[in-house]
């Protein structure tokens, strides 16, 4: 286990070679850490006794459990959806043996690859490989697309020279019709 300060309280990151006797041995000893507000990072899947047990432990303290969450509010496990939640900065990558959801833009320079759908609650600037691994059924959606390059399955559809958005007015998705990368407005 590690921890961190916050300024809303304390960040125990749990670990999954941790063990209950471990975690409830060192947090005694830390019991004036755990009197605010606590906030649980799991960095791998943790068993829910572990998570129960730091708990009551919390309590004890007179702290409250405010939070479970994701390491650096990401989330990843094989073949699972990847969550981040924050901007994709030119450069970064993010890849997922799942789907991948975007809470932020992705910029442009950045790749997001995903074996199943991405899904971007901004707009989208940057490289998009949906169905990566040949999932010809994957879509990528997202609040305005504006990428050059987008990827479904091994269908490829390219921005043209100068080409500028046509500013639709919400949510956009791109699919494969036929062999060929579909990008309209989000209907409900």
């Amino acid at each position: 286990m590690k921890t961190r300060g916050t300024r809303g309280g304390i960040i125990l990151s749990l670990e999954a070679q941790d063990s209950i006797d471990d975690l409830e041995m060192t947090l005694a000893d830390h019991q004036d850490l755990l009197a605010g507000k606590v906030f649980l990072e799991l960095t791998e899947r943790i068993s829910w006794p572990v998570v129960e047990a730091v708990a009551k432990v919390v309590a004890v303290a007179g702290g409250e459990l405010a939070d479970l969450r994701p390491p650096s509010a990401v989330m990843q496990a094989r073949g699972e959806t990847v969550i981040i939640a924050k901007t994709i900065r030119s450069g970064g990558r993010v890849e997922s043996s799942g789907s991948a959801i975007i809470l932020g833009d992705v910029n442009a320079g950045a790749e997001i690859i995903a074996e199943d759908d991405i899904i971007v609650l901004g707009t989208l600037r940057g490289l998009a490989h949906a169905g990566a691994g040949g999932n010809e059924n994957a879509f990528i959606w997202a609040q305005q697309i504006l990428s050059p390059q987008l990827r479904i399955g091994g269908a490829l559809a390219q921005a043209g020279e100068g080409a500028q958005s046509q500013g639709a007015d919400g949510p956009e998705i791109a699919h494969l019709a036929n062999g060929q990368i579909i990008l309209r407005p989000w209907e409900r």
